[in-house]
Formats: C-alpha cells, sequence, structure tokens
C-alpha cells in the first residue's frame, strides 16, 4: 500500500513538472487563412502558425489551396517564422488509400511542421514515411481525458486535440496531467456532425425540389422550439452541421494558458480574415493586459449579435445522471 502511494505521488510530480515547463511557453495561435495574400496578414497581427486545407484531403477548411501552391506557402511561411500545419482530416476509404500515400510523400517532401488528422488510418500510414512525430490528432469529439491525450502522444505523435464538448474545467485539468502538446479550439463555430452522404441533396430529392444546396454556406437548421440557426453544409467530402453558437474563449483563454494548454485555434468558417485579424487582436490584448477580458465578450457579442456568441461548453455538463 504504502509503495503504490510513493509512486503515485512520484507520478503527481512528473506532471506538474511537465505542466510547470509548459507554463513558461509563449502561446501558438493557430488560424486558418483565405487566400496566400493573408500569410502576411495574419502575422502581423500575432499567428504563430497556420493551417492549411487542399482540395479532396481536407474537410470543413475555410479555403481549399491547390496542392501545387503549397511549395510556395512552405517558402512563405518560412520567410514570415510562421509554423505550417496542414489538413488530412477526411475520412478514407480503401480505394483511397494510394492517393493518400502520395500526399503523405508530398508533405514529407515539402517538411511541413504538422499534420492534421481525425482517421487512424494515416497514422499507421504516416509510420511508413517516418512522419509519426508531425501529426496532430484531431478527432472532433473523442478526446474527453488526458489518458486519451498521453496514449496518442506517447505513440510518438506531436499533438492532440481536445474535445470541444467537455467543460473548462476538464480541459484544464487535462492540460494539467499531460505530459506533452495539446491543442485547444479557442474560437468559431463547431463542427456537430460530419456524414460522408450528400443528405441535404437526397433531402431535396426526397420532397421534389431541385434546389442548389452543394457548396451554399447560408442554409441552416432550426428547431421548432429553440431560436438557434445551426449551419448545415454540404460539399465535396459530404455534410456537416454546425452548432447554432459561436465559441468565444475571451474570459476563459488565460486560465487555459495558466494549465499548460498553450495552442490556441481560431477558425473563421462562415467569415473571412478581417473576423480573424480582429479575433486575435483581441485574445493579444487580453493577454496583455490591455483589454478587460469581461468587457471584450460583451461588446463581442452584441457586435456578432447573429452569430450567436456563447462559452460554448464550458460551463456545461455533458452529461447529467437523474437522481432516484
Amino acid at each position: 500500500m504504502v509503495k503504490n502511494i510513493i509512486l503515485s505521488f512520484n507520478a503527481h510530480l512528473y506532471y506538474n513538472k511537465a505542466w510547470l515547463e509548459r507554463m513558461d511557453s509563449m502561446p501558438d495561435f493557430i488560424v486558418t487563412p483565405f487566400a496566400f495574400e493573408d500569410l502576411a496578414k495574419v502575422k502581423a497581427h500575432g499567428a504563430d502558425s497556420v493551417l492549411i486545407g487542399t482540395p479532396f484531403f481536407s474537410v470543413r477548411c475555410v479555403y481549399a489551396f491547390a496542392v501545387e501552391e503549397l511549395q510556395a506557402i512552405k517558402k512563405e511561411c518560412e520567410r514570415l517564422s510562421l509554423r505550417m500545419y496542414v489538413a488530412v482530416n477526411r475520412f478514407f476509404v480503401e480505394e483511397e488509400l494510394p492517393a493518400l500515400r502520395q500526399h503523405l510523400h508530398l508533405l514529407k517532401e515539402l517538411d511541413v511542421d504538422g499534420i492534421y488528422y481525425g482517421d487512424e488510418c494515416v497514422l499507421l500510414e504516416a509510420e511508413h514515411f517516418d512522419l509519426k512525430k508531425k501529426l496532430i490528432y484531431n478527432p472532433d469529439t473523442l478526446i474527453t481525458n488526458h489518458s486519451d491525450v498521453q496514449y496518442y502522444l506517447d505513440e510518438g505523435i506531436q499533438m492532440v486535440t481536445i474535445s470541444k464538448e467537455i467543460t473548462l474545467q476538464e480541459m484544464c485539468e487535462i492540460g494539467r496531467l499531460t505530459d506533452g502538446e495539446c491543442e485547444v479550439i479557442l474560437h468559431g463555430r463547431l463542427n456537430m456532425m460530419h456524414s460522408k452522404r450528400n443528405l441535404l441533396s437526397s433531402y431535396m430529392s426526397f420532397i421534389g425540389k431541385n434546389e442548389q444546396v452543394r457548396n451554399n454556406y447560408d442554409l441552416y437548421l432550426m428547431e421548432e422550439n429553440r431560436e438557434e440557426h445551426m449551419p448545415i453544409v454540404e460539399d465535396e467530402t459530404g455534410t456537416h452541421v454546425f452548432t447554432g453558437f459561436t465559441l468565444a474563449s475571451f474570459e476563459e483563454i488565460q486560465e487555459l494558458l495558466n494549465s499548460g494548454i498553450r495552442h490556441f485555434r481560431i477558425d473563421g468558417m462562415f467569415h473571412d480574415i478581417a473576423y480573424v485579424l480582429e479575433a486575435l487582436d483581441l485574445y493579444h490584448a487580453i493577454l496583455n493586459k490591455e483589454k478587460d477580458a469581461t468587457a471584450v465578450f460583451a461588446a463581442y457579442a452584441k457586435k456578432y449579435e447573429k452569430d450567436h456568441v456563447t462559452h460554448g461548453f464550458y460551463y456545461t455538463e455533458t452529461s447529467k445522471v437523474k437522481e432516484g
């Protein structure tokens, strides 16, 4: 019994040492550019990394750059001292694996700084190209405790994205207990569901309407008894449903940073680069003690009233058990 207590205590000290080391690190703001010219703009406003989407391999990116542009983007990122992450976050069927291998070979040649993925096959295929250490596991909702995070980090990958549907307290606990790097989605609409099927087109066909729904970003789902509008998008990768609110973490970023989490992603989906730059400016102003976080949130929520700006799930329990 005494031996177990000592081991547990030593493990606690080990994790806290790693946490303290991360607390000394600067935050890493990760943003999604809409055009090549945006790289210089986001750098000027305090971004540290960019997440680049490409056709076929990326889902839910604000813009898909041609594969032929990646070399120029990498060169520009090096000039600007930006880290270049690439999204390879679609789910692959068997016949698509050769294309995945070819793409991973290209990313190795480019020496990108990180590769976002959600399909486990990417982890396996990346091993053949010695790319495991570049991988960032981003499974949307699956990572809900520090053991989940540690499992993948111990596999040798670079970073893990924490679920956006757990509370602030739960996120911070993961940050304190994890030995390695983890990321949170800090700002923007959150993805709720993804189906590889064309649900909107199928529905329109079912009701006998000939409506253009592919790549239409102005469509929403709305429940009868709720005012929230949930964006729904159908594209070449399937159908995506987003939350009826926009997450803003102005009042939470300092606590997240204090917990040892230092990678923060800002998503500009349904907006433009000006929206991303504004968010960057506000988060930096808060961290630099130039603006009050509560006042910033209130003003921002008023400015983007139609976006229904909220604290997301930070203060909402993920499950409730009925007593009695």
